[in-house]
């Protein structure tokens, strides 16, 4: 029968050829052990791989155990940071300057002091804030006091301006209708007046220059009458000349330009009460948003001096709790020490909401281990293993699986978290330190175990396995098989122990 081609085929002659001289030692009645000194020794159970072509089915304990990397962490960690409500960079530039901080490593008890900033910038904002919120009081006080005198002086001006406005047109319509009817009659008859007058002394003068004619008077006294009666005529002439001037002005000038004033005077008046009507009120709107806007701004002024105040006792920051002090923070397990530590330096500065540091309770710890996507379906919560420190390789740390992530971190790994146990003996196992994880996801003790090389699958999805036949072909059977793992495969069906299969395929 010819054969086919395996891998180890060279070495069946010199088998072939040590198994003739084993029978014919036999055959003499010696032991086919019994070689001279320094002879090659002749195996009296070949092994599959010497045979290159067969193996038998053998009993033996299968176990998966799956290898994680990983890095330790506390389940229980306080990040720290300062979240000022007013005092910020922003606001105030290299506002957070570091004064003293305490060294990594240290165990630090709840309320003590872990860093310590700097605090005469705040303590300068507090003092103009507080200056700036006396300020704000008086102008409150300031403004109080002037609304209440509008208050009471609107309703006075805007009677005073509607008084002001009735008197105006009272006062035209007054005298449009009779101030300047009387006026212009008063002036025609001053001039009428003046005019009889004039004619009155004239007659009088004629009358005595004739009674002096007539009569025996002397002539001083009739001298002396008749000048003054003369002064008299020349007095009237001019007193007829000034109602004239009088009467002229009054009925061309002086009563025009009173009514364009009356007239003015009511237009005024008017728009002096409308702007009064409309003015006054909206003045005192004003005033009392101003005072509200002030209180507001002293509300918000007073809002931010309480929040600069606890600002300033976040810049003493303490512990929240007993740990131990991590610089930076922790992603993913894996701690960013080296800039924070820079920062937090003397006279560094920290930038608000910025971890800069960690307080870690080393105690409750579990693992953030790397699963490769090959492996995800091997594992699930509540399977134990062994997690070995890198550090600390002769500690054995008892594990447990607690929880595998659905999708993955980075392309074609998920993650698993496994809680550890560490004992009296592992005290100074601490988080952020490397290990590994082995995981036993499968075991049975006693179950047939063959290569997997051993067995084949068919079209059908299914599995055989080919049974060398003495000058004949290999049979085909049929297996069920189990789990896969480390080159081995586990069969539940189709075999038993000692049965003789061919090894590699074919």
């Amino acid at each position: 029968m010819v054969r086919r081609s395996y891998p180890y085929l060279w070495l069946v002659p010199a088998l072939l050829f040590a198994g003739c001289e084993a029978l014919e030692a036999t055959d003499q009645g010696k032991d086919p052990k019994d070689k001279p000194a320094g002879a090659p020794a002749a195996q009296a159970t070949v092994s599959p791989a010497a045979k290159g072509a067969t193996c038998k089915v053998e009993k033996a304990d299968f176990k998966i155990e799956i290898p994680l990397k990983g890095v330790l962490e506390a389940e229980h960690a306080s990040e720290i940071s300062l979240k000022p409500k007013a005092w910020t960079p922003m606001v105030m530039p290299s506002s957070l300057i570091v004064q003293k901080a305490v060294e990594q490593g240290t165990a630090i008890k709840k309320g003590e002091v872990l860093v310590e900033f700097d605090l005469e910038k705040i303590d300068r904002a507090l003092k103009d804030l507080r200056e700036e919120r006396k300020q704000t009081e008086i102008a409150i006080k300031q403004a109080q006091e002037d609304l209440a005198m509008t208050e009471k002086s609107t309703p006075v001006d805007l009677a005073a301006a509607e008084r002001a406005k009735k008197i105006a047109d009272e006062d035209l319509a007054k005298f449009l209708k009779v101030d300047r009817p009387l006026a212009e009659e008063s002036a025609k008859h001053a001039l009428e007046n003046a005019e009889f007058s004039l004619q009155s002394t004239q007659e009088e003068l004629k009358q005595l220059q004739k009674m002096y004619r007539d009569k025996d008077l002397t002539e001083e006294t009739e001298e002396f009458i008749l000048r003054r009666q003369k002064h008299m005529v020349r007095f009237m002439e001019f007193q007829l000349k000034a109602a004239r001037i009088r009467n002229d002005d009054t009925l061309r000038l002086d009563l025009p330009r009173r009514e364009v004033n009356m007239h003015e005077s009511a237009t005024k008046s008017g728009l002096a009460w409308e702007k009064a009507r409309d003015s006054l009120p909206l003045a005192l709107t004003q005033k009392r948003l101003a005072l509200e806007k002030l209180k507001y701004d002293a509300g918000k002024s007073r809002q931010k001096l309480n929040n600069l105040e606890e600002d300033r006792k976040l810049l003493t920051v303490r512990s929240p709790a007993d740990g131990i002090v991590y610089y930076g923070k922790a992603t993913q397990g894996q701690w960013s020490t080296s800039s924070a530590a820079t920062k937090l330096q003397h006279g560094g500065t920290v930038s608000p909401e910025e971890v800069f540091m960690t307080v870690v309770q080393t105690r409750p710890l579990s693992v953030r281990a790397v699963v490769e996507e090959k492996d995800l379906h091997l594992l699930q919560p509540g399977l134990k293993g062994k997690v070995v420190v890198a550090g600390y390789p002769d500690l054995k740390l008892s594990g447990q699986v607690a929880k595998v992530s659905s999708i993955p971190q980075t392309p074609g790994n998920f993650e698993a978290r496994v809680n550890v146990e560490p004992g009296d003996d592992a005290k100074a196992i601490m988080p952020g330190m490397a290990c590994t994880v082995k995981v036993l996801a499968y075991q049975k003790k006693n179950v047939l175990v063959v290569p997997d090389s051993a067995v084949l699958s068919d079209d059908d999805d299914g599995h055989y396995v080919l049974i060398p036949v003495k000058g004949g072909k290999p049979e085909h059977r049929t297996v069920k098989i189990g789990k896969r793992w480390g080159g081995k495969t586990e069969i539940l069906e189709g075999l038993n122990e000692g049965d003789e299969i061919n090894c590699t395929k074919p």
